[in-house]
């Protein structure tokens, strides 16, 4: 099987599999422009990866439940083996670059879905899995239910009720009992550094009903066209999906800033910075290697992709004693005293007061964000048990980050907790078995790489 590589629906490659190794062959003339990866530049001599797809292939995957689906939608496609996946699912991936079958053409017409009726309807897990089999050819990577869709587009010159469709333009992701309301956990979470206005952030709605989550795509023009290329942190440390664990910030950091222009250095450190900051706030451990990248449209404006997938798991029984996603320092922990100072000093250029002053706006706003959790929980009461975790998990976050330097009069969100009636989270949950959910990582592959013990099993993204 050979499968035709687009770069903005232009053919400039071809992907096939040769003895134990996979081969990316550029066509002759492709322009260098035209590179399908910042790793892999236009070059006569083809680029090859033993055993497995290479790593920019493999970062759009379906994983777990999604990858499930489709062995059940598609199956007759699929040989067992990555490259057969990827035909049928790499055709509408995010980013500029698109895989087919060869001679085939990207994309396919997918029926238009209407967002705002999604946003408003009683949607539940059963539901959401049709909606998830009706689009899975449009999958992308994760274990959390998730899909690409298109939206029903009814502009001023179209008559109402005519659809027509360019491209996807949103991500939608679901719940499930492991993890409910999780569109109205990750809706918040995201809002604590996004209402800041420090850094882009990833522009998010939750449905009514708190279950689902709707993210806007950002590598997408006005025109709907997918024009930006998008990697993240895992493909270009040369990894797998399931390994997206297994580096240290200090590995992401340097695999990805060595390919940004050294005029945007400074603000991109900050927004690294930014990033890695509200995800001790909130107690987001799943800010691993594959929610951390790049987008581009050339080498000349690489920077770092608006934040996206920040979720307060620790607000979930089940995943509340996982460790933060990757190491600082060597460790794993959500009291880093002096280690995250010195991180932001050594590593992003950021003095100690900086530092102390961005901690500061986080905690403020997650006090404010806090509020609105709270009076929302107040208004829908299903919402108040993963509404209580959330606060406690940010209050317990603003307090370990604050612990190096314990001032009276910080704001946190005690007494607004104490008002609202919340109990006690609940205790954690003992570990699983690891593998027993498709939300964890897989303990066969944690062996064979042997992962350290204190990379626990985390939720998926």
């Amino acid at each position: 099987m050979k499968l035709d590589v687009q770069v903005g629906g232009k053919t400039v490659a071809q992907l096939y599999r040769e003895r134990d190794e996979y081969v990316l062959k550029y066509l002759p003339g492709t322009p260098d422009e035209a590179f399908v990866s910042l790793t892999m530049p236009v070059r006569e001599e083809p680029w090859r990866w033993p055993r497995d797809l290479h790593p920019f292939f493999r970062q759009n995957l379906p994983e777990g439940y999604l990858l499930s689906v489709i062995r059940e939608e598609f199956g007759r496609l699929l040989d067992g083996t990555d490259l057969s996946l990827l035909a049928v699912v790499g055709g509408m991936s995010i980013g500029r670059v698109t895989a087919t079958p060869e001679g085939a053409r990207p994309g396919e017409e997918l029926k238009p879905l209407d967002i705002e009726h999604l946003l408003t309807a009683q949607s539940s897990i059963e539901t959401f899995s049709i909606l998830v089999r009706t689009y899975a050819r449009a999958a992308i990577s994760g274990a959390v239910p998730k899909f690409l869709a298109p939206q029903e587009d009814r502009g001023p010159s179209e008559p109402l009720g005519k659809s027509s469709l360019r491209t996807a333009l949103h991500i939608v992701k679901g719940s499930d009992e492991a993890a409910p309301y999780l569109g109205f956990n990750e809706h918040y979470s995201m809002r604590v550094l996004e209402r800041l206005g420090v850094t882009p952030v990833a522009r998010t709605r939750m449905s009514s009903d708190g279950r689902l989550l709707v993210v806007d795509r950002f590598d997408v023009d006005g025109e709907r066209v997918p024009i930006r290329g998008v990697e993240d942190a895992c493909g270009l440390l040369g990894l797998p999906p399931n390994e997206k664990y297994r580096p240290s910030t200090e590995a992401v950091l340097k695999a990805t800033r060595v390919y940004i222009p050294a005029r945007f250095m400074r603000a991109q450190l900050e927004s690294f910075g930014w990033h890695l900051l509200v995800s001790y706030v909130v107690r987001n451990a799943d800010c691993h290697a594959k929610n951390i990248a790049l987008y581009y449209s050339s080498r000349r404006d690489v920077s770092y992709t608006p934040v996206y997938d920040i979720v307060t798991t620790q607000a979930y029984p089940r995943y509340a004693i996982n460790s933060p996603g990757l190491s600082v320092g060597g460790r794993k922990t959500w009291a880093p005293g002096k280690t995250l100072e010195r991180f932001f000093s050594a590593q992003l250029g950021i003095a100690p007061s900086l530092y102390r002053e961005m901690v500061e706006r986080l905690c403020e706003s997650a006090v404010e964000v806090g509020r609105e959790v709270i009076e929302a929980a107040k208004n829908e009461p299903r919402w108040r048990e993963v509404a209580k975790g959330m606060v406690h998990a940010w209050n317990e976050g603003m307090a370990s980050l604050r612990s190096v330097r314990r001032e009276g009069g910080l704001k946190g969100l005690t007494p607004h907790i104490e008002a609202a009636g919340f109990s006690d989270p609940p205790s954690p949950e003992p570990p699983t078995r690891t593998g027993h959910s498709e939300l964890l990582a897989s303990h066969r592959s944690a062996r064979r790489r042997r992962v350290p013990a204190t990379a626990k099993a985390r939720t998926r993204k």
